[in-house]
């Protein structure tokens, strides 16, 4: 799956932490894959503000551009929340690249 650094970002955040231990296994494994790494955080320039916005170099993130590998069961996961979140009609505005990519093109 093709991901920018901020849907990259956006999926840490909907990805469960707690379930059985077969799903968090998995789900670890598709956190490591999906993290942002420490030479692409030093490239991007992070920078954490005092209201805890995250900023990083727009530039540099035109280029880090990753196929990540999600492998079906994660993307049945990440496909579920956000269909749930969207039911419920609390999706953001940062999530909608992924429900695009997760649910719309996955159909």
């Amino acid at each position: 799956m093709i991901l920018e650094i901020q849907e990259r970002l956006a999926l840490m955040e909907i990805l469960p932490i707690e379930g059985d231990y077969a799903s968090i296994k998995t789900l670890r494994r598709a956190r490591e894959t999906i993290a942002i790494t420490p030479n692409e955080a030093e490239e991007l320039q992070f920078v954490q503000h005092d209201d805890g916005v995250l900023a990083w170099n727009p530039a540099v993130a035109a280029i880090l551009v990753r196929d990540i590998p999600v492998d079906e069961w994660t993307t049945n996961i990440i496909c579920d929340i956000l269909i749930n979140l969207s039911n419920n009609k609390k999706l953001k505005d940062v999530q909608l690249s992924l429900y695009e990519k997760f649910v719309k093109e996955y159909e």
